[in-house]
């Protein structure tokens, strides 16, 4: 009889073992699929400020900027001083 009650007494605390790790297994399915869609978004943030910055730094934004905020202009080719080292 004490064989029996051991033999069912780890059976049961094999039983809740599986569930346990059964449901652990399920939420940690779905932390990963909470972070891959986190990254999947930070991702797209990336690539949107990656063209930002590639438009923020086109050379033509820069010269009409300083053409029309800055008021420079392009030194005429006469107007050049050549100093000789």
């Amino acid at each position: 009889m004490r064989g029996l009650l051991l033999l069912l007494t780890l059976v049961l605390a094999s039983a809740l073992a599986v569930v346990y790790t059964k449901y652990r297994s399920r939420m940690l399915f779905a932390e990963i699929q909470r972070l891959e869609q986190e990254l999947e978004a930070y991702e797209v943030e990336w690539g949107q400020l990656q063209l930002e910055q590639n438009t923020w730094a086109e050379r033509s934004r820069i010269e009409r900027l300083a053409r029309t905020r800055l008021g420079m202009v392009l030194p005429q080719r006469e107007s050049i001083i050549y100093i000789k080292p």
